[in-house]
């Protein structure tokens, strides 16, 4: 449906926040060039310095591109103009075979031009598919039919998704590693001979090899006490913080949802552009295990996007009811759900390093206990679209009208 025009100070702020995402996305691109250029007058190597720059500029002017386009329909609102619907059809069978095609394909594309030293440059669009293709076809999966409001309220949720979700994301994590260190530092220095011996371990690694390094690292790394501290960082502060961050751009718009499917629908807008965001970045530094590094992208987009999707849906449920209930229902399902796909992967990687770190006695129990947290995650991978989709499917048969069927 179309608003009626008019100025508006959420407009404004919109207008006034993408055009200082847009300058950091700038100055971000220009520093990281800078220093390409400068790794590169010294190591003379190009791959090793330049190509990472490329891909990290691409991240920042996809993320610009969309950035703007929700900055422009926030000029257009301010300039008195109609603001049209947003509207998705749903995911065909053959949309949908097409774009996880596509996806594998780039991605293969990507890692066989990246090992070729003269056809490396040519990756880079195939990195921007492999990242991108998956996001697009899961948010047509969790929001087509479904009513997302104006174009501006759709554009502006996704470009927070990307800025406003992360930045308070790392800004709230951070703060809990500080905190964390600090308790460490202070048990530390409770006792003369503990800090003595971090002191001496400190002066070790700086003259260490990576054989060396791990020998010494192996004992700490291998310490229950360094899992549980894993579990309560990463399955539980981490969700927390990440999943409160991405509610907020549907909680902007809490007074205008009109139903609870258009809850979810912003949910998992705000989903996809966190995951994309994070995809674009981590997946931005090429290696030998670059295929695997997009793949799993792919997975934590969808993760990121069912999580939000539950939020925003308990979100546009305690619009309608005016009860809270069921927002913080949905909001612990989500954070259950992410604390649960985070503690495989810390389970996972604590089991294999002491299955590396075990010698000539290797550890059965930590390998299986690997395979299993592996497994276990596959199958949440494969669940999160599935889930989605069904989340959608019943939200559509629940709307008192048909869902919107063109495109955003």
């Amino acid at each position: 449906m179309n608003k009626a025009p008019g100025r508006d100070l959420g407009a404004i702020l919109l207008a006034g926040f993408s055009a200082l995402a847009i300058l950091l996305m700038l100055a971000g691109g220009a520093i990281t060039l800078a220093s390409g250029i400068a790794d590169w007058q010294q190591t003379h190597d190009a791959a090793t310095s330049l190509l990472p720059v490329s891909l990290y500029l691409a991240a920042f002017l996809l993320a610009t591109v969309l950035i703007a386009r929700a900055g422009w329909l926030a000029l257009r609102r301010i300039q008195n103009k109609p603001s049209q619907a947003a509207r998705f059809q749903p995911l065909s069978i053959w949309l949908g075979t097409a774009l996880v095609g596509g996806w594998i394909l780039s991605i293969v594309i990507a890692v066989v031009l990246y090992q070729k030293p003269t056809l490396q440059w040519f990756s880079l669009p195939f990195y921007l598919l492999a990242i991108s293709l998956p996001v697009y076809a899961l948010v047509r999966i969790a929001a087509g039919g479904l009513e997302l409001g104006s174009k501006l309220r759709a554009w502006g949720t996704l470009s927070a998704g990307m800025t406003l979700a992360p930045f308070l994301s790392a800004l709230g994590e951070g703060m809990a590693a500080l905190a964390a260190l600090i308790a460490i530092g202070i048990f530390a220095g409770l006792d003369p001979g503990r800090l003595a011996a971090i002191q001496a371990l400190g002066e070790q690694l700086k003259h260490a090899t990576q054989e060396e390094a791990l020998t010494l690292l192996g004992p700490i790394l291998v310490n229950p006490l360094v899992l549980v501290g894993g579990l309560f960082f990463l399955s539980l502060v981490t969700p927390l913080v990440e999943e409160t961050a991405k509610s907020l751009p549907v909680w902007l718009a809490w007074r205008k949802l009109a139903t609870p499917a258009q809850g979810f629908a912003l949910g998992a807008l705000s989903g996809a552009g966190f995951g994309l965001m994070e995809g674009l970045f981590i997946s931005a530094n090429p290696g030998v295990t670059w295929g695997i590094t997009l793949t799993v992208r792919a997975a934590s987009s969808a993760m990121h996007i069912l999580t939000a999707g539950l939020v925003g849906w308990g979100i546009g449920l305690a619009a309608r009811q005016k009860r809270v209930a069921p927002a913080l229902g949905r909001y612990a399902l989500g954070v259950a759900i992410h604390g649960t796909w985070n503690a495989c992967v810390v389970i996972m990687v604590y089991a294999s390093g002491r299955t590396l770190l075990s010698g000539g006695n290797p550890d059965i129990a930590a390998a299986l206990i690997a395979l299993s947290a592996l497994c276990f995650l596959g199958l949440l991978v494969l669940c999160a679209p599935v889930v989605l989709w069904i989340i959608n499917h019943r939200l559509r048969k629940s709307l008192p009208f048909p869902g919107w069927v063109a495109d955003l």
